[in-house]
């Protein structure tokens, strides 16, 4: 028993921020938008034909989230790419109907999605509204938690 409360003890003496989280880097803001389109980062990209990104954003920068969203609306309806315009028709915008905890979550679904196509959001922000993209990058980045990508494979 005594060996119990001397663990217990020797936890309690541990200080306070040997737990504390480490906050993740930084990416730093671009200095001007890209004129020349960056590689494709594969997590933006759906091989498979289908696909899903979660964006998990701070419920108090939600409606932030959502102005951003509607400029990405316009800007996809904007574009003359064909390849835009194409994902465009099957790129879904959804919000969870779930009380908010923690984090809203919005889910982007692409069915079917092209499979040598970007569905970074800022890429399609960036070739439309090139003078708009810095501050949206930052509103962006200061309302998301997370971002997680998910390929899908048609079962039935």
């Amino acid at each position: 028993m005594g060996y119990r409360w001397g663990v217990a003890a020797g936890l309690v003496l541990v200080p306070a921020n040997a737990f504390a989280q480490v906050p993740p880097p930084q990416v730093p803001a671009p200095a001007a938008p890209v004129v020349a389109a960056p590689a494709v980062p594969a997590t933006y990209m759906f091989e498979s034909g289908a696909g899903l990104l979660l964006y998990y954003v701070l419920p108090a920068k939600a409606a932030d989230f959502e102005a951003i969203l509607g400029r990405l609306r316009e800007a996809l309806a904007k574009a003359e790419d064909p390849q835009r315009k194409q994902q465009a028709l099957n790129w879904k915008i959804y919000k969870s109907a779930e009380p908010v905890t923690d984090a809203a979550v919005f889910v982007f679904a692409f069915d079917p999605a092209l499979a040598t196509a970007s569905y970074d959001p800022l890429l399609v922000l960036a070739e439309v509204l090139p003078a708009e993209v810095q501050p949206l990058y930052e509103r962006l980045r200061d309302a998301v938690i997370r971002v997680e990508r998910m390929g899908l494979t048609k079962i039935r």
